[in-house]
């Protein structure tokens, strides 16, 4: 009986101190898993982008967003999510934290609107706990070379794509713009996730310079800056980046340079007033043609020689022609207000006698001021200047004693020719020989400017240049 009492008293210590044990070891857990960090519970995913939208146990939310407006003052931000597009409306107070991606503190006005952060704050009172520069997020600062595909939803960055979200938000100095205010000329920084676009921000804009009372450039070339050079046209207004430019328009010998500066959306006006072509004069030029019926043409065009032509001063091609007769081709120079000049082509058979011109009526020149030759060797007048040019280059190519040479540029026909800046004619071309490194230069409304340099030798040849044909402008 006293065996059955002791065996009793043991079990009953032994589940007590089991059970003492068991308390022990429960009370320990507990406090282990109180020091352990609180585990996030996912409350949102739009299984588009792997963006999570997470709310910790004591209700605080965090998000990656883009700040879409922000009023240091007030504290009042706006938020939008980059997951689901959705604008959320924090406050900022004194408590909360500006803080770089790698975790150091900054202040408020570090963090732009446009910036991609990750946002903590509570659930129940918008009270913001920290804004952090998501490191995530991608930057690309700089973007001048990049175009917009509406139509795909895409925009390219030198020669990748990237897709943007539909509520891409778009800035400049803070205020929102849409996508059709963008223009191609405006230098961008892009911010992204993997490879879409959540917010551009536009650190140059774009204005426009109106050219006004430049009548005499018409026909000319245009340069602003370093880079855009244009063909001047009637009406014309540019879209340029905002900047300071100096704004350069060339004709032939006239040039007039102004300096302007462009700001974003505003119109510069750009006047050339001050920069003329001296009056022009002309004079009363009779031409003979003998024998009659022969076709007579002043710089290129076909003239009529029943009366006097009205012509301004300076060197002008002549050509004359008629069926069984030698061509002549040559040059008049007019520097009177009056002025006659006879024509007399010899017949093709006669090899004695040559097509001359001259100012008295037998064909004879009395004055040295036009000459000409006969058609053997095709019509070109190699001693003189050419029906499309009549600026005067020196022939540093050529010596005493041998005939001039040419350079001939005879496509793309149309387009105006510059060499090495130096406008020479519409081609086809040509212009005395030079050589050396030649930068040439075809300009033509509505397609785009295209320069090639060409190395001319030093040889007794012509030269003729044909280049492809222009690409239209887009």
């Amino acid at each position: 009986m006293e065996e059955k009492r002791t065996l009793k008293r043991k079990q009953r210590n032994n589940t007590f101190l089991y059970l003492l044990i068991g308390g022990f070891l429960l009370i320990l857990i507990i406090s282990l898993s109180s020091l352990l960090p609180k585990s996030p519970v996912e409350s949102k995913n739009n299984g588009k982008d792997g963006n999570t939208v997470q709310q910790t146990e004591d209700k605080k939310v965090v998000i990656p967003a883009i700040i879409t407006s922000k009023d240091v003052n007030s504290g009042k931000y706006t938020l939008r999510g980059i997951g689901d597009g959705q604008d959320i409306n924090l406050i900022f107070t004194e408590s909360s934290l500006s803080l770089d991606k790698y975790g150091k503190n900054v202040t408020a006005e570090k963090l732009k609107v446009g910036e991609m952060v990750e946002a903590t704050y509570h659930k129940e009172t918008t009270e913001i706990v920290s804004l952090q520069i998501w490191d995530k997020a991608w930057r690309y600062q700089g973007i001048s070379n990049w175009g917009l595909d509406g139509e795909e939803g895409s925009i390219r960055i030198a020669d990748k794509y990237y897709q943007y979200a539909d509520y891409l938000l778009i800035t400049r100095g803070g205020e929102e713009l849409t996508l059709e205010e963008l223009d191609t000329t405006d230098e961008l920084l892009a911010v992204g996730y993997e490879k879409k676009i959540y917010s551009i921000i536009v650190t140059k804009g774009h204005g426009t310079l109106k050219f006004t009372d430049y009548e005499d450039f018409i026909g000319g070339t245009a340069y602003i800056g370093k880079r855009a050079v244009l063909a001047v046209e009637e009406d014309m207004i540019v879209t340029v980046r905002e900047g300071d430019y100096e704004v350069t328009l060339e004709k032939g010998r006239l040039t007039g340079t102004k300096t302007v500066q462009v700001l974003p959306e505003e119109e510069v006006e750009v006047n050339m007033g001050e920069f003329k072509l001296p009056p022009v004069q002309t004079a009363m030029v009779t031409l003979h043609v003998s024998p009659e019926g022969a076709d007579l043409y002043v710089d290129g065009k076909e003239v009529s020689y029943t009366e006097a032509i009205e012509l301004e001063y300076g060197k002008h091609s002549i050509k004359a022609t008629l069926g069984g007769y030698k061509e002549y081709s040559g040059i008049i120079d007019v520097q009177e207000e009056e002025k006659e000049l006879y024509i007399k082509l010899a017949a093709a058979d006669n090899k004695n006698e040559e097509s001359t011109a001259g100012e008295e009526e037998d064909g004879s020149s009395s004055g040295g001021d036009s000459s000409g030759t006969d058609s053997g060797n095709n019509g070109t007048d190699t001693d003189t200047d050419n029906t499309n040019n009549n600026n005067n280059t020196n022939n540093s190519g050529n010596t005493g004693g041998t005939t001039k040479k040419y350079v001939y540029i005879q496509a793309p026909e149309g387009a105006s020719v510059y060499v090495n800046g130096e406008f020479k004619g519409i081609a086809p071309v040509s212009y005395p020989k030079t050589t050396g490194l030649q930068y040439i230069t075809l300009i033509q409304s509505g397609y785009n400017t295209k320069t090639y340099t060409v190395e001319v030798k030093d040889d007794d040849e012509d030269v003729k240049l044909n280049f492809p044909a222009m690409e239209a402008s887009n």
